[in-house]
């Protein structure tokens, strides 16, 4: 059984989905070549939180396991 941070997987999931769609070069001041390592790494630290290779399928995972457990929150309160 996996132990899972799910506020570090959801702030991992916002990380990527912020780089991926902020478009290069980098209008924020960090080179091109930094934000493109930054989401390598986001996308290899989702991959070993998931057990996922592919990087999209990790992402996939990742969000199915924050929605389940959303839901299993929103049945607890």
């Amino acid at each position: 059984m996996r132990l899972i941070n799910y506020q570090v997987l959801r702030d991992l999931v916002h990380e990527h989905q912020r780089l991926s769609t902020d478009g290069f070069p980098s209008t924020d001041g960090f080179p091109a070549r930094e934000k493109e390592s930054r989401l390598a790494d986001v996308a290899y630290t989702l991959g070993v939180c998931t057990g996922r290779r592919d990087p999209a399928a990790a992402l996939r995972e990742a969000r199915r396991l924050l929605r389940a457990h959303d839901a299993e929150y929103r049945r607890a309160a």
